[in-house]
């Protein structure tokens, strides 16, 4: 049996945090008006700061393939990244051979699944989980 106490407390307790939730949207609101200058201000210096740090990266890069120094004026330093280039299907064909034990069967879950819902499966067992739902707002 549903407590009738414990529901006027959340019915209660919903009501209020969306009326604090309102409240936090409007002082939100009135921050961002009072504070438009220096948001915008902030906007303008990030942006700045981006296509600075991308002039500095190609230039950087360039001093690196001059210079072969990793560690470059105000601390930017290089880091060199691999990446491997291979076609999945010539490394299954390479792995069958070589490495069998990197190669997995997967099965598409979701197909499979779908299949299963509505099949009798001896190796299936299917189980039925109750879920409770709340409305936003509680009515008692």
């Amino acid at each position: 049996m549903i407590d009738k106490i414990n529901l006027m407390k959340l019915a209660n307790t919903q009501k209020d945090l969306m009326d604090w939730e309102t409240l936090l949207s409007k002082k939100q609101d009135e921050f961002e008006t009072l504070n438009k200058a220096l948001i915008e201000s902030i906007e303008v210096k990030k942006k700045t700061q981006e296509e600075l740090k991308e002039t500095l990266r190609i230039e950087a890069e360039e001093e690196f393939k001059e210079t072969n120094q990793k560690k470059l004026l105000g601390g930017i330093g290089i880091r060199i990244l691999s990446k491997l280039i291979y076609t999945e299907s010539e490394a299954v064909k390479w792995a069958e051979e070589n490495m069998p034990v990197a190669i997995k069967k997967v099965i598409d879950k979701k197909q499979f699944e779908t299949f299963a819902k509505s099949s009798e499966l001896d190796f299936v067992d299917k189980e039925e989980k109750v879920s409770v739902t709340f409305p936003k707002e509680i009515t008692i």
